[in-house]
């Protein structure tokens, strides 16, 4: 079933490359080879196996924690690695994900 839901994700993403104009480029480099199988391999396969083992094991709301902060984690190291540098946009979208955090802890435990 992840199989299938990154096959649909990959072909929608293609989809929406057509139509905006985007252009498509593969590099023959051992750096872009490289970077691009790690990320398939462990970034999507392995990352997605172990997400879906840890949602079994322990519960899809601890699961959605690591949903939700992927994306900040994700720019923290692109500041800190890359020296990539964000606006206004980012750190709203930081602000609001931590905020739902800080909700989803405080809310009453029930059924």
């Amino acid at each position: 079933s992840v199989a299938w839901a990154m096959a649909y994700g990959a072909g929608l993403v293609f989809l929406f490359g057509l139509v905006t104009g985007v252009g498509f480029t593969f590099e023959m480099t051992p750096a872009y080879v490289g970077s691009l199988l790690y990320l398939a391999v462990f970034g999507s396969v392995v990352a997605f196996a172990l997400y879906f083992m840890l949602a079994r094991a322990k519960g899809y709301a601890l699961a959605s924690y690591i949903s939700a902060l992927t994306p900040p984690i994700a720019l923290l190291m692109s500041v800190v690695f890359e020296n990539a540098r964000f606006g206004w946009a980012a750190a709203l979208g930081i602000a609001l994900v931590l905020m739902g955090q800080v909700l989803l802890i405080r809310a009453p435990k029930g059924a």
